[in-house]
């Protein structure tokens, strides 16, 4: 059931990006809200950090709204999603067509980590490598969600 992520054939890039998001996003806002109350109970100065979370959480669910939104325009539907051990499990619709989805933990960690770093400010062009032609890694909402 796991392995490699291949794209099913008749998806899309930006279809399959968009499932893998709407898996991923829920995840970040868990880590980011967790994060926040650790912060909030450790520091003694937890208001800048927690500033930049809330800034990071915005930011977040304003993707994960946009990722829904398209969801809708796209025929997107995820039915099933299931959490094991090796790591997460999804069934889906697109356009009338059942696909399955799934994704490591250690894939599902790096790819987040990411994520996150994006969504707090930090400069993520270091993980892209320039010598892949495409890596099939988009760390963003596809480019046409923020028109």
């Amino acid at each position: 059931m796991f392995g490699v992520m291949n794209m099913p054939m008749g998806l899309s890039n930006e279809d399959y990006s968009y499932v893998k998001l709407y898996i991923i996003l829920p995840l970040i806002l868990t880590a980011f809200e967790r994060d926040k109350k650790i912060i909030e109970r450790e520091l003694k100065t937890p208001r800048p950090y927690v500033t930049l979370l809330d800034n990071a959480i915005k930011r977040v669910e304003d993707d994960h709204r946009e990722v829904r939104r398209k969801f809708r325009v796209l025929g997107l539907k995820v039915y099933e999603e299931k959490r094991t051990v090796d790591g997460i499990y999804a069934r889906y619709l697109c356009r009338g067509y059942h696909y399955e989805f799934s994704m490591l933990w250690s894939l599902i960690t790096a790819e987040s980590s990411v994520l996150m770093e994006k969504y707090l400010g930090l400069d993520i062009f270091k993980y892209i490598n320039p010598a892949i032609p495409d890596d099939g890694h988009t760390y963003d909402v596809p480019s046409d969600v923020k028109q």
